[in-house]
């Protein structure tokens, strides 16, 4: 369900950058003739220059003036604030995700509708697996469209999101996951984003840990979190096979070491996290590795 006129005029009033963005964006795809004056207002008043240029092409698909047109991309590259070419890149990679989505959803329902009508003993069949791989990424799909799209950033209570990332995990029978960290614990910033980092991290966790082959109640995983003076972080330890591979490239999208994987779990998470201004880091220890978020505080 599009958000309604009155929650987008709010938005694009908002003291909050990433509310404002979140506004924009919206326009800049979905304006409609009405929407001009506002949208020309919104222009006047806007002081970041990636909201503006987003608004600007919000007017260009309504407006008759072509100097919105012609000036949405006449941005001085010394003029570009620092971010930019992250931001231009989060809107990208959100749009054409939901592109795919949009086209690639109702194709594969149909054909899994097919399969299973034309395909004897499909239940077992090889072409069942492929549709489910197939499901599979078009979810990691979704999510990575989500960790691109604009924080919405409140106050959450950090401690109750890390204890449902927890209750929602799919862990094997003797594995424990310990937690640590103060409670309550009031952070700012999308909980939503947040509750995708830190479930991605306690996938790979356990998925590492089960990999060893070792007595699971032998290596636990733990969770902490907390915050300083500057920002909030989260980390997650694991015992498990480690991390074998090139640790730049570890965040690229389809990068994996594990058979059979799609590579995105920790794309997702970076992008979440970068999108609230925050980083993620994976460090090898000497048995496992420390998966870590943090973001600063006033991210809005």
């Amino acid at each position: 369900m599009p958000p309604s006129p009155e929650t987008l005029q709010r938005k694009l009033r908002s003291p909050s950058a990433s509310e404002r963005l979140e506004a924009a964006r919206y326009f800049a795809q979905h304006a409609r003739p009405g929407d001009e004056q506002m949208l020309r207002e919104a222009v006047a008043r806007e002081s970041v220059l990636w909201i503006k240029g987003a608004l600007r092409r919000g007017l260009a698909r309504v407006s008759a003036d072509a100097t919105f047109a012609d000036s949405a991309g006449s941005v001085d590259a010394d003029d570009l604030p620092k971010g930019f070419a992250a931001q231009i890149y989060a809107e990208a990679l959100e749009n054409t995700a939901s592109q795919l989505l949009h086209e690639i959803e109702p194709l594969l329902g149909a054909l899994r509708l097919s399969a299973q009508s034309e395909i004897a003993n499909f239940e077992e069949s090889t072409t069942r697996q492929a549709l489910d791989r197939l499901d599979d990424f078009l979810a990691a799909l979704s999510r990575l469209r989500r960790a691109a799209s604009a924080p919405k950033i409140e106050e959450f209570a950090l401690d109750e999101t890390i204890a449902q990332c927890v209750a929602e995990l799919a862990c094997p029978e003797g594995l424990l996951v310990r937690k640590s960290g103060p409670q309550p614990c009031v952070a700012e910033g999308d909980r939503s984003l947040i509750a995708l980092c830190v479930s991605n991290g306690l996938r790979n966790a356990v998925e590492a840990t089960v990999a060893t082959g070792a007595a699971l109640d032998e290596r636990p995983i733990t969770v902490a979190w907390g915050s300083t003076d500057k920002d909030y972080w989260v980390s997650i330890v694991d015992l498990g096979i480690g991390f074998k591979g090139v640790l730049q490239k570890a965040f690229e999208i389809g990068s994996t070491t594990k058979e059979g994987h799609l590579g995105m779990g920790l794309a997702i998470a970076a992008q979440a996290i970068n999108s609230m201004g925050g980083t993620v880091t994976l460090v090898p220890n000497e048995r496992g590795v420390r998966f870590e978020i943090r973001w600063p505080q006033k991210a809005s």
